[in-house]
């Protein structure tokens, strides 16, 4: 099931979507079809440039997060009620290279700094690090902000389906989940199914698709960006797997 998501998700993917536009394209130039293969290569520059925009941005991923927001803000993690655990969703951390001593982060390393936070707070005091490999690479960046070896735990998984389940397990009745705002709404149903009976308590971090869209009355709206062009791909891949599991569970 895990390669099944990953090539499904590829193939309705923004950039798969273009591949498959680009092919047919090729097909209809070798067929002697040029006026048709032009004006799917045309339209398939158009896709990729509106996918790279923040009026993209605005559509798909700002919908994501706006439910997090507390007054248009990201809220503080002194808000948030206490819990019996705090659950770290995977994906914050880099891949183990073997370079270096200490951790290495990716863009969405907000996740492992909020369950810090939440945890200096006194919001709980443990911490279930999931995801894989999380023993190699999250723990070292938790130790370097100060979170006891002994109060973190670890769940092998590698989808969110996984993660939840694997919580499940651990008999917790309340818990903070911990994961990028764009990821949340997601997240939080995979927790609703797999994960019944325990009351969850969304706490996000990494506001990224908010901060993006805010671009959109500048002169950048519809300016193309590679790394605005990951996040609207990112978001499209939310969106795709929320409305599988509304149709399909």
């Amino acid at each position: 099931m895990y390669y099944v998501n990953k090539i499904v998700g590829f193939a309705v993917s923004p950039i798969g979507a273009a591949i498959a536009c680009a092919i047919v394209a090729f097909v209809c130039a070798r067929l002697r079809h040029p006026r048709t293969a032009r004006w799917i290569g045309c339209l398939t520059v158009a896709w990729l440039w509106l996918w790279m925009t923040p009026v993209m941005t605005w559509v798909v991923g700002v919908p994501l997060e706006r439910e997090f927001l507390v007054d248009g803000r990201v809220p503080q993690v002194e808000s948030f009620p206490g819990a019996d655990v705090i659950v770290l969703l995977g994906g914050g951390m880099g891949i183990e290279t073997n370079l270096s001593s200490y951790a290495e982060m990716s863009l969405s390393a907000d996740r492992v700094w909020q369950a810090a936070r939440l945890y200096k707070a006194g919001k709980a005091g443990k911490i279930v690090a999931t995801g894989d490999n999380s023993r190699d690479n999250t723990f070292g960046l938790l130790k370097d902000l100060g979170v006891a070896a002994d109060d973190v735990s670890f769940v092998d998984a590698r989808i969110t389906e996984e993660e939840a389940k694997g919580v499940a397990k651990l008999g917790h009745r309340k818990i903070l989940l911990v994961t990028s705002a764009w990821h949340m709404k997601r997240a939080r149903l995979m927790f609703e199914k797999y994960a019944k009976g325990i009351e969850v308590v969304c706490a996000p971090t990494d506001f990224e698709q908010t901060v993006a869209a805010q671009n959109l009355f500048s002169v950048k709206a519809l300016q193309p960006d590679g790394y605005v062009f990951h996040l609207n791909s990112v978001a499209f891949h939310e969106w795709v797997g929320i409305v599988g599991y509304k149709l399909f569970r």
